[in-house]
């Protein structure tokens, strides 16, 4: 996650830099509570054949892909869904082997549910 200022969010000089060193840009569109926002990817090739891949978001702080950040920390403090998490995606990288799009949407509502816990704690320490 880079924080990007809204102004240069998808300032073509950027994207071209980013094009240069191998990455291609994709600006994901605004959905539900999520802003649009620039994400760039390196590694994929369109035979499904993948190299090692590398993902980098870039969006203003007041976008909440940044809850991303709550979420790779709770992961990483509770490995019992860490390793949820884990068997989830082996389970979608291989049903959805080359498709990206229904890899991530399969994520989705475990993420969610991992966000809403974050939250749960979050409040709970608030109040006591």
């Amino acid at each position: 996650m880079i924080e990007i200022p809204k102004k240069i969010l998808f300032d073509q000089n950027l994207i071209t830099k980013f094009t240069e060193l191998g990455y291609s840009h994709f600006e994901v569109p605004a959905r539900e509570n999520i802003q649009a926002y620039s994400s760039f990817g390196k590694g994929y090739n369109l035979d499904g054949i993948k190299e090692q891949i590398f993902h980098i978001h870039m969006c203003p702080k007041d976008n909440v892909m940044w809850k991303q950040i709550d979420f790779r920390d709770y992961l990483n403090k509770y490995q019992e869904r860490a390793k949820d998490y884990e068997y989830l995606k082996l389970e979608l990288a291989s049903k959805y082997k080359n498709d990206r799009g229904a890899y991530v949407l399969g994520k989705t509502e475990f993420i969610n549910e991992t966000l809403k816990l974050i939250d749960k704690k979050q409040t709970y320490k608030k109040d006591v």
